[in-house]
């Protein structure tokens, strides 16, 4: 494979990973210079039809609507000597899944930074109804410089694709218990990112088995120990976060990432932090000390008042624009009301 052109556009360098899908192999695009990522996946797929539709569609929408500074771009794809590829923008950098089993557990600001960053990267797919399911530290990587990534959008779908084959869709450390039932919602999404923060606290896995079924019975019906059992530098407030992440009903979970990131935000772990939040149907203003949401209900309007604490500086940018003041209007208001006044002070004079 190695030296290897694929599609005649992508000389393979060398191999970079493996997994039980696909190899990942760094190459270069000659014609405009280009490094890439190449997934290759594993003959059976291109054999089931169902399975390569799926892929074709799911390829084709993550490169048409995933456009985002934490999403890894998907530049191409296709079917070459019968394996279906994925050429993707090549990140110059290491997995969270290498990190933590390097280090054993992340500072507290560094494992919330990442997943502030994430997070952004799912507000952004959930906003177009693209859900992921294969959130785990492997499909998530950071550059030297401190860029974080998220991974495998699509590739992931196939997944679901499995679980008639008698294999678990997603990575079940990492599923919500909901996931098992082939019931996926964004709030899914949510809870393995749960995971992945409670991991990169405490370097362990909130539920582990000696095999898929023993897992499962814990997902379904064992609490989870808080992350400050395992790192007594948790605090209380992230413990309540991590462990409402992992809430085993959806509707108890954090309900969209915007939702999960301002609570991490409010714990006032991360300074200056700078956030970007997509947002349809909530308007944001930024006061002092906090921030007001108006949320449109069917009784009319709510407001409610988040605060941040006063020693905090995050800064926050939301998508949606405060109405701009014409200042035309203004003027030609003020000009009048100079003339009028000169006209009387002209008539006083006169009479």
């Amino acid at each position: 494979m190695i030296g290897s052109v694929i599609a005649d556009k992508y000389k393979i360098i060398r191999k970079i990973a493996s997994g039980g899908m696909a190899e990942v192999y760094e190459a270069i695009q000659p014609i405009v210079r280009r490094r890439v990522a190449i997934k290759i996946l594993y003959p059976e797929y291109s054999r089931d039809e169902r399975a390569k539709e799926l892929f074709f569609r799911e390829a084709r929408l993550v490169a048409q609507e995933l456009e985002h500074p934490n999403i890894v771009k998907v530049y191409d794809f296709g079917i070459v000597d019968n394996n279906l590829y994925l050429v993707m923008y090549y990140v110059n950098g290491e997995t969270l899944e290498r990190i933590i089993r390097r280090e054993g557990k992340l500072d507290i600001k560094d494992a919330c930074y990442i997943i502030l960053e994430v997070l952004k990267a799912l507000d952004y797919a959930h906003q177009k109804n693209i859900i992921h399911r294969d959130i785990k530290p492997g499909n998530i990587m950071i550059t030297p410089e401190k860029r974080v990534y998220l991974l495998d959008f699509g590739i992931a779908a196939l997944m679901t694709e499995d679980k008639e084959k008698g294999k678990v869709p997603g990575t079940p450390e990492y599923m919500a218990p909901e996931q098992f039932k082939g019931k996926i919602d964004k709030r899914s999404d949510l809870y393995s990112l749960g995971v992945v923060l409670y991991e990169s606290l405490t370097g362990n896995l909130p539920f582990v088995g000696n095999d898929i079924w023993e897992l499962q019975r814990k997902i379904f019906s064992e609490t989870p120990k808080p992350p400050s059992y395992y790192n007594p530098n948790v605090s209380k407030v992230l413990d309540d976060i991590v462990l409402k992440a992992l809430n085993k009903i959806p509707s108890e979970r954090f309900q969209s990432a915007y939702e999960f990131a301002q609570a991490i935000l409010s714990a006032n772990i991360i300074e200056n932090y700078y956030i970007e939040f997509r947002k349809t149907d909530i308007k944001n203003e930024v006061v002092r000390g906090g921030i007001v949401q108006e949320e449109e209900t069917e009784t009319g309007k709510k407001t409610q008042f988040v605060p941040i604490s006063d020693d905090s500086e995050t800064e926050f940018e939301f998508i949606e624009e405060k109405q701009k003041i014409n200042f035309i209007p203004i003027f030609i208001i003020s000009l009048t009301l100079i003339l009028v006044g000169i006209l009387i002070w002209f008539f006083l004079l006169r009479h």
